[in-house]
């Protein structure tokens, strides 16, 4: 099926569906392709290299809902949509469910997020391109164990029964390397992510040179002992747009809004964050790795500010949860995710954030720091996280160091930083104007207030 025309096996499914008795009927058909490469104790080593083509298929019949997916390779199209029938005819009734989207007017071109130097790229390329983080990083006493780099490509288009019938293009670089330093005192770590829409963009001689940075300060951080608390976490981008993301995607999304789970639930139009924080959704985002003309149902994407100057503004919807309030998707019906886009048609689309961009400040990271009476500086957690119900975390600090008086001090190992985020939020956030791609988050150093940093 590599050579399948994915909006003409769209077209056909759904019009199988609409002959065999469904009353509405959308078909997901996408073709993506992956290569890869991996490092393995500093030496890159061919990966692999996956053609994937799906389709998944909903079929409705009044209120009741059936989903199925195929990659055609050992059946028809007709075979898939008689399972996806019988599956509907035993659903129960989705009392929630309104109806699919209507067409809207698409803006842009289907290949304005798609490069072609990106997609070409084979696993030849993504080895030399790993041999420069190793060259970066190298040192008597620096090693990098494991990494992997990898590329995709994805091409997808959407047809349902009201007369959608549109499509989108995409690239993605995904990378992961970490740094091992050695010497008599211990074992020192360092941990550098990279994510863009295009190869060409990254610096992997630089991610080497801070991989090595990073290992050989844990080699210095000495355990910390103390109890501070209304400390400021300085979180760099790679951490905090990790735990800003884990509280705010949850908040505002109209799901868990529909449902009454979420903490900002009727909160539009309420300060809920402090004035320096702007957060928006940007379905569009030049930076964006899920950046598409349309999102994964096929209604067109947007910007949609969530938080302007710390009061609530909207919130996200896919059409399902849209329908349920009488109001407009938002463009945010989503199935792909930025690590990894195999496998995406064999799930139906959900409501999700697109690309969260923070609003950067206009203060340095070090202007930050100079402004800070005692905090701490934290480059890397063992994995960050927050309860998005209650907002509260304890996420233990990787590599750090120490602020006192508005000056860095000495790397320290052994603590948690621990508080409530929706508290901090609403205290004197402050926020650099240095900005990084991460995932689904474009988002600089953020300064949170009123936490703690807890030692041994």
């Amino acid at each position: 099926m590599a050579n399948v025309n994915i909006a003409d096996i769209a077209d056909k499914t759904v019009a199988l569906a609409e002959k065999s008795g469904a009353t509405q009927a959308e078909v997901y058909s996408i073709r993506v392709k992956i290569a890869s490469t991996y490092i393995d104790d500093d030496i890159p080593k061919i990966g692999g290299f996956l053609v994937e083509f799906g389709i998944g298929l909903k079929y409705i019949i009044g209120k009741q809902i059936g989903f199925t997916s195929s990659t055609l390779a050992q059946e028809t199209p007709e075979d898939v949509v008689e399972r996806a029938k019988s599956i509907a005819r035993v659903s129960n009734e989705d009392l929630k469910f309104v109806s699919l989207p209507e067409p809207k007017k698409v803006s842009g071109s289907p290949d304005t997020y798609h490069d072609n130097d990106t997609a070409a790229a084979d696993s030849m390329i993504l080895m030399e391109k790993a041999m420069e983080v190793v060259k970066g990083a190298s040192a008597d006493n620096v090693t990098i164990p494991n990494g992997s780099l990898r590329t995709s490509s994805v091409q997808y288009h959407i047809r349902n029964s009201l007369g959608v019938d549109v499509g989108s293009k995409g690239t993605i670089v995904f990378g992961f390397f970490t740094a091992k330093s050695e010497d008599g005192s211990g074992v020192g770590e360092g941990v550098q992510r990279c994510w863009s829409r295009e190869l060409s963009s990254i610096d992997f001689n630089n991610i080497g040179e801070v991989l090595k940075s990073q290992a050989l300060s844990v080699l210095q951080a000495k355990p910390f002992k103390e109890k501070w608390d209304d400390a400021v976490g300085v979180l760099a981008p790679s951490e905090g747009s990790e735990i800003l993301y884990g509280l705010v995607a949850f908040a505002a999304n109209g799901d868990n809004v529909n449902k009454r789970s979420s903490p900002w639930t009727d909160k539009v139009g309420d300060v809920v964050a402090s004035e320096s924080l702007s957060i928006i959704d940007n379905g569009q985002s030049e930076r964006g790795l899920l950046s598409a003309v349309v999102d994964d149902e096929g209604v067109p994407t947007q910007k949609t500010q969530i938080i302007e100057n710390g009061v609530l503004k909207s919130y996200l919807f896919d059409s399902y949860t849209a329908n349920q309030l009488e109001l407009s998707s938002t463009g945010n019906g989503i199935r792909r995710i930025a690590r990894d886009l195999a496998g995406r048609f064999t799930t139906p689309a959900v409501c999700a954030a697109t690309t969260m961009e923070v609003k950067p400040g206009t203060k340095s990271v070090d202007d930050i720091i100079g402004e800070i009476k005692r905090g701490v500086y934290i480059e890397h957690f063992a994995w960050p996280i927050v309860d998005p119900m209650s907002g509260t975390f304890s996420n233990e600090i990787r590599n750090a160091r120490i602020i006192e008086n508005g000056e860095l001090g000495k790397p320290i190992r052994y603590a948690l930083w621990v508080g409530n985020l929706y508290e901090s939020l609403k205290g004197d956030v402050m926020v650099a104007n240095d900005p990084e791609i991460h995932s689904k988050r474009v988002v600089p150093t953020i300064a949170f207030p009123n936490t703690e940093i807890v030692g041994q």
